[in-house]
């Protein structure tokens, strides 16, 4: 049986390895959706950017477990500190700070992603508005804590003392604290406006899954954020374990965060995906399944129309007809047609001011896809 260190190793590199294939996953739909890279949004470009700063965290991570340390030392290993360990400490330290740096960087990139999705889904609702409160919460809570990490110590080459110059230099407590508040604030502050949003929306299990899914990661990145501070505050509990408490939120997060374009890519490449769960009725002549659609109410946007109720055969008496005009072959009534209508529509065209405007679930799957589609087929 492995030790801790290494069984830290094999957990961050692994989820690391799935992270990095997330977010490459959405980069490469995204750009086959919006037609190349040039064409990319402002939170593709932040997703982008995401991979530097995730990639930072994995390795300073390590670094700090596999370096020696850093300042947040017992009393023993202070009595036997040696100038080659103490060096290995000032580098270990460097290193938690930089740590901190790039999981702020990697959490709050992950958070204005969730930010863009909401505010397109929103767009005239009345949920729109407190989307914007969140985002100026969100952006209020970035600049707060990147003040009290490059405030926390002061001076600041404190955070690399060996043996530290004080208690903020090694615990980061002051930061923690803000920290915390503003992050797990936020996350509870778009889970609570989201999950009212997706209530409303009539889906098969087998398509609620993946939204489940994505919800209950969430719940999960909620409560990793609260460990780490509990691994930081908590005396009995203070330990390095907390770094791995940081590996799991951050990587969650982007799970949560890439998974939606990356839904939508895989229902294009597999459109089985997108009938998960519907029943289709062989016996029925008219059969549809409805959802939610930018209009509101009773819209259909995955839909099966099937025509075959408009064949009109009209039932004539021709015993006792008389009359020539009236004697027309039976075939000739008879509609048939096998049409299948593909529409398009821009969700975006939707007056903002329209009281009928509304989100629709796929289009949280979809993950700023931005258009709507209906499939009516007649038979």
């Amino acid at each position: 049986m492995g030790t801790w260190n290494d069984d830290f190793r094999t957990e961050t590199w692994t989820e690391y390895a799935f992270g990095i294939a997330f977010i490459v996953l959405r980069l490469i739909a995204r750009a086959q959706k919006l037609g190349g890279v040039r064409n990319w949004q402002i939170d593709d470009w932040v997703a982008f950017q995401t991979i530097f700063w995730y990639t930072l965290l994995i390795v300073a991570l390590n670094k700090v477990v596999f370096g020696g340390g850093s300042n947040f030392m017992s009393s023993d290993e202070l009595a036997v500190l040696t100038p080659e360990t103490k060096a290995e400490r000032i580098n270990g330290s460097k290193w938690v700070l930089v740590s901190e740096e790039a999981m702020i960087m990697t959490i709050w990139s992950c958070k204005v992603c969730m930010i863009i999705i909401y505010r397109r889904l929103t767009a005239g609702l009345k949920q729109a508005r407190l989307i914007n409160a969140v985002a100026i919460f969100v952006g209020c809570g970035f600049v707060a804590t990147q003040v009290a990490l490059f405030a926390g110590c002061r001076p600041f080459w404190g955070y690399w003392s060996v043996p530290a110059i004080s208690t903020q230099c090694w615990s980061y407590w002051n930061y923690e604290y803000i920290e915390g508040a503003f992050n797990v604030t936020a996350d509870v502050t778009m889970l609570l406006v989201a999950i009212p949003l997706i209530a409303k929306v009539r889906l098969p299990w087998a398509q609620k899954a993946p939204i489940l899914g994505i919800f209950g990661m969430g719940v999960f990145v909620i409560t990793s954020a609260v460990l780490t501070k509990v691994y930081c505050f908590v005396p009995s509990l203070l330990s390095y374990e907390y770094l791995a408490w940081y590996c799991r939120e951050a990587t969650i997060s982007i799970y949560v965060t890439m998974l939606p374009p990356v839904w939508s890519y895989l229902r294009n490449v597999f459109p089985a995906l997108r009938h998960w769960g519907y029943k289709t009725p062989t016996n029925s002549r008219n059969t549809s399944q409805p959802s939610t659609t930018p209009n509101g109410g009773s819209g259909h946007r995955l839909a099966n129309f099937n025509t075959q109720s408009f064949n009109r055969i009209h039932s004539v008496d021709l015993k006792g007809a008389t009359s020539e005009e009236h004697i027309i072959p039976l075939s000739s009534l008879q509609i048939n047609k096998d049409v299948t209508f593909v529409v398009e529509g821009d969700v975006t065209e939707e007056p903002v001011h329209s009281s009928r405007a509304r989100p629709t679930v796929h289009g949280f799957l979809d993950g700023y896809n931005g258009t709507s589609t209906a499939f009516v087929s007649a038979a």
